[in-house]
């Protein structure tokens, strides 16, 4: 390979793909009724049933911030190596992950000045960053440097939509994303948000639907509106634990755009520490970007 490709565990990927590609991972933490557990582990499936289960049931739950420390305990042995190395990395506006991340690389650039030490805030989260760093590793893989690659994340990513709704508001009350008024009034007229990734990588909401289905519905409506069919054939659903709305959505979006490809993901811990279970998104490239 000629560079290494290095992200963290909110993208979602397998072992195999892992594996696969030649990727990195930088783990990153959740805490749980006072336990920190990592968001992922090499060889170890997740138990996501359990686990929203536990937010179900309220859970004392939070996340912390991957360090400069931790980062550098990743990196330096590959550029040690020899190694070039380009970090693509979950959304600044969602974690102080990658501003941490940022800061060890810059030391080991001075450390280490043949070196290429690259890095690209994704904006993104989950199936969005994957989206990225899947490409990047094909781009890699097909001779593109790692300039060209990095540019081809940065000049990409803006078009890249996250549409979700949640099915309970009180994860995202408690996460700071809804008043308590405002989730309490939903909750009673079952009303749910719908929620994009914005231009700075937050999640802000734009709408809302009343009832789980006319939500669902809502996030088809929207990706039908804005959805570039010449940039990419695939759509990917995210859901936590919410298998039928995911297959809901799945069906939905394979009768509207024949011939494009459906990934479903389920939603890894530390993202989904703050939307709680029932979480479903559509994730896909616009044409005219991000709202």
């Amino acid at each position: 390979m000629s560079f290494k490709i290095v992200t963290d565990s909110s993208c979602n990927l397998k072992d195999e793909v892992i594996e696969q590609l030649g990727l990195e991972i930088l783990t990153l933490f959740y805490i749980i009724n006072g336990e920190e557990k990592k968001g992922y582990i090499k060889g170890q499936d997740f138990d996501y049933e359990g686990f929203y289960s536990q937010l179900q049931n309220k859970a004392s739950a939070k996340t912390s911030q991957a360090t400069p420390e931790q980062a550098r305990e990743l990196f330096k042995p590959i550029v040690e190596a020899g190694s070039d190395v380009l970090y693509i990395g979950f959304s600044s506006g969602l974690s102080g992950t990658f501003n941490a991340v940022r800061l060890a690389l810059e030391e080991l650039k001075e450390e280490y000045p043949d070196r290429k030490i690259l890095y690209e805030d994704t904006l993104a989260a989950s199936a969005g960053q994957a989206w990225l760093v899947l490409e990047a590793c094909k781009m890699r893989d097909e001779g593109k440097s790692i300039e060209e690659v990095q540019n081809w994340i940065a000049d990409s990513k803006m078009k890249l939509c996250h549409y979700f709704t949640v099915d309970d508001l009180w994860h995202l009350q408690r996460g700071g994303r809804l008043s308590a008024g405002k989730a309490l009034m939903g909750s009673v007229l079952s009303v749910k948000p719908i929620l994009i990734v914005n231009n700075e990588g937050k999640l802000v909401p734009i709408g809302k639907a009343r009832g789980r289905k006319k939500s669902l519905d809502t996030l088809v409506e929207k990706m039908m509106e804005n959805i570039d069919r010449a940039a990419a054939s695939k759509v990917s659903i995210i859901h936590s634990v919410a298998y039928d709305d995911a297959e809901y959505l799945s069906q939905q979006v394979k009768e509207r755009l024949d011939g494009f490809e459906v990934d479903i993901f389920h939603l890894e811990p530390v993202i989904g520490t703050h939307t709680g279970p029932g979480i479903c998104a559509l994730i896909f490239m616009a044409v005219n970007g991000r709202e």
